[in-house]
Order: C-alpha cells, then structure tokens, then sequence
C-alpha cells in the first residue's frame, strides 16, 4: 500500500504544477453548474411538476451532475494511449506495482487533487448561489458517499478499458469522443434516467454507466432511499467486480500483443 500511495501522491503532485488549467477547468465548471442551473429553472415554469421530483431537486440532480465530474475526474485512457505511442510503457511495466493498480494509483491522486481545488471549490459556490440542496437524511449522505466511491471505481475500470485499446487502436481520439458521449448520456448526467423513453431507460438500466452518475445522485437528492437505495449499491458493486475482472483480462491480452509489438 506504501508504492500505492507514492503513486498517487506523485500524480497529484504532478497535475498540481499546471494550475492555470485547473483554473480554467474550475471556471468551465460553473459555468457548466450555471447552464444547467437555468435550463430546468426555464423548464419548470413550462410544465411544473412534469418531471417526477421537485424543482429543487432537480436543480440539484442538474448542478450534481456536473459537480461529480470534478470528484471523479481521472483519465487513465489518455495516460496509456500517449504512453503506448511514445514507447515509454516499458518503463510502466517495469515500476514495482502491477500496471491496474498503477493507473488506479495515478487516479486516485488525480481525484484527489481534482476534490480540492475544482469540486469543493465548485460545490461551494453552488451551495451559496444556485439552491443546491443537502441530503435529506444522514443514511441518504453515508449511501450517496458509498454509492461515489463505488461511481468513481466504475468509471476508472471504464476507463482503462478503453485505455486498453490503445494498444491496438493507438489513436483512441475519436473512440473516446463517442465513448463519452455514451457515459454522460446514459449514465444520466444531465437527464435523470427517469425520464428516458421506457426503452432506452431499459437499456440504460442494465448498463453500468449508471452507476456513475444516475445513482449516487438520484440518492443524494432522496430519489432512491432505503431497499431502493441499497439494491443501487447492489448493482454497483456487482457490475464494479465484472469490470475488474474483464480489466485484467482485456489488459492482459492487450500486455502480451505488446510485448509481440516491441519485438
């Protein structure tokens, strides 16, 4: 666990030095939080009470959704890809600490650096001016804090799937423009499944993009609470050990074709 966090630390440090973009991403981040704020503000006077949940809530779900892009902002893909084509993942797979857990390491510590200076920032900001509301109850804040960790484990083992391919594909650019247009749709980002046509909310829900987004805020703001809220964390933790699995498989295809690559 000592290599583990060195690691993370290291990432963290290392992000840390670009802080003009962290900057820019902060501000990028309000005005997302702001955007959204105001679309389902705009919604509501059209058809109030169409949407199944309060205006406050839905406002927070909105201004959430963009928030917990922040508390799970790691991109292991773009690390694997540019160290694939450089050739320099030789000297990633000679460190002391297996390649997964590596890159889970280095994600940590981004996450880390990407809560304290954006998503705290951000959320307080939403806190004092755009009506972002606290969970109801305190066993809603212990799910919904479950329920994050469980999202952000999820969306790392998406992720280096994905960074996988690099592999093979190389330039993983467009199939990462697609990839995340699919995680925020169906993972409910912006619009709540809830709202999905009754067929592809029954895609979506059997997908584990979900668990990104869709759960931990859906209990965050009391959409989903008790059986409903713990059968939640049931499939993140069930599609969570699916993907570790088929990440260590997928990799270690991917290992041994580089290995044939480099010769």
């Amino acid at each position: 666990m000592k290599i583990f966090w060195a690691f993370a630390r290291q990432a963290f440090q290392f992000i840390s030095a670009y802080r003009f973009n962290f900057f820019m991403e902060l501000v990028l981040a309000i005005l997302r939080m702001y955007g959204i704020y105001w679309v389902w503000k705009i919604l509501y006077t059209q058809r109030p009470g169409a949407f199944g949940v309060s205006l406050e809530q839905m406002v927070t779900y909105g201004v959430m959704g963009m928030a917990l892009e922040l508390f799970i902002w790691s991109r292991p893909q773009w690390y694997m890809a540019n160290q694939v084509k450089s050739g320099a993942i030789d000297t990633d797979l000679m460190k002391p600490l297996d390649f997964h857990f590596h890159m889970l390491a280095r994600s940590v510590g981004e996450t880390m650096m990407g809560i304290t200076v954006l998503a705290i920032p951000a959320l307080l900001i939403a806190y004092l001016f755009l009506d972002v509301q606290f969970p109801p109850d305190l066993a809603s804040t212990l799910m919904f804090i479950a329920s994050l960790v469980l999202g952000f484990l999820l969306l790392f083992h998406l992720n280096f799937l994905l960074g996988s391919l690099a592999i093979v594909a190389l330039d993983i650019r467009h199939i990462s423009w697609a990839y995340f247009s699919v995680v925020r749709f169906l993972g409910g980002q912006i619009v709540p499944l809830w709202l999905f046509p009754p067929v592809i909310a029954a895609i979506a829900g059997v997908l584990p993009f979900k668990g990104t987004y869709f759960i931990p805020i859906s209990i965050y703001i009391g959409r989903l609470k008790g059986a409903e809220a713990i059968q939640a964390l049931e499939f993140q933790v069930v599609w969570l050990v699916a993907l570790v699995l088929l990440s260590r498989l997928l990799w270690s295809w991917a290992h041994r074709r580089l290995v044939v690559q480099g010769g």
